[in-house]
């Protein structure tokens, strides 16, 4: 059945969006930290530089520039994975009301609930004879080796 009056839009971002602009910041972040490794360096041996400071400055404000872009599509993500969540509960419930009319239109159309369709009413018919009668076969089977073993033990020839 199809959804009558209800429309319903999936205008999300697509993950290659996400990936992409998380490539972008991991190439950006290995070049600032191995930057930022050497500056750490000479600002922690030349605490009075003033250029080495500034540029170790710098180097802290690109980071947390970077951690900023890092939270912002961590948020972005969040808000879509949001979105896409109550897309999902109002399909449930678009899902649920059509399975409430298909159930209507059934008891219309005369339909018996909970009620097969006789050639796989047949069908599982035969699976049940059938395993009834493999059961059968087997206690037979059984019966018999131990029939025979009763027999054998009952009337052993005694020794002499």
């Amino acid at each position: 059945m199809e959804l009558e009056n209800e429309n319903i839009n999936f205008n999300l971002k697509k993950p290659e969006d996400y990936t992409n602009k998380l490539d972008e910041l991991n190439g950006g972040v290995n070049l600032l930290l191995d930057e930022f490794k050497k500056i750490y360096v000479l600002a922690k041996m030349h605490p009075n530089n003033e250029d080495i400071q500034s540029r170790y400055q710098d180097m802290i404000s690109n980071i947390n520039h970077m951690q900023a872009k890092l939270f912002s599509i961590s948020n972005d993500i969040q808000v879509n994975i949001n979105n896409i969540n109550q897309k999902m509960l109002e399909l449930d419930r678009l899902i649920t009301v059509e399975r409430d009319k298909n159930k209507e239109l059934r008891k219309k159309l005369g339909m018996v609930e909970h009620k097969n369709i006789s050639s796989l009413e047949m069908i599982n018919d035969y699976k049940k004879v059938y395993d009834i009668k493999y059961l059968r076969n087997w206690g037979l089977f059984l019966s018999t080796i131990i029939c025979i073993f009763t027999i054998s033990v009952v009337f052993k020839k005694p020794a002499v």
